[in-house]
């Protein structure tokens, strides 16, 4: 699992060990004891708790399992480390330096622009939604030394 702390929101991200996406979100900071209280509880009824947060999910998602959080050593990592510890949640630091630039690439790898969106530079194209969930898929490919580029549907 991924994690990209803030001030406002923390974006989080289900990864497989092959890098694929599995179920990813984003919650209010403000709701950081409830979202890991959630991870304490069985992993099985995850996906059912984690539906108030999640803004993308493969349709394949079976049973979640967590080996360890990978957190983003940016705004907020502090606190949210911190909290992990109190839940026993095995971490690793990542560096998130570039992170949200590649999640643009990540969400448009997701979501193909519609066609007038193609004819723009890819740098003035902006998701129509927050990225944080997508940072921290870039934070778990980093832990799992996965590029960036590997990732997505072309």
């Amino acid at each position: 699992m991924g994690i990209d702390p803030g001030r406002d929101k923390v974006g989080w991200a289900f990864v497989s060990r092959d890098g694929n996406l599995i179920l990813s979100g984003i919650f209010p900071a403000s709701e950081a004891e409830t979202f890991f209280k959630v991870l304490s509880h069985p992993a099985g009824e995850w996906k059912e708790r984690l539906a108030q947060w999640t803004c993308e999910w493969c349709s394949c998602v079976g049973e979640l399992e967590l080996e360890y959080v990978a957190l983003g050593d940016g705004i907020g990592s502090r606190e949210t480390m911190s909290r992990l510890v109190r839940f026993n949640l095995k971490t690793v630091l990542v560096d998130e330096e570039g992170t949200t630039l590649a999640a643009r690439n990540l969400y448009w790898r997701l979501h193909r622009p519609v066609w007038w969106q193609r004819c723009l530079p890819r740098s003035l194209c902006f998701p129509p939604r927050g990225v944080d969930d997508l940072a921290a898929w870039g934070i778990a490919l980093r832990s799992l030394a996965i590029p960036f580029q590997r990732i997505g549907r072309e």
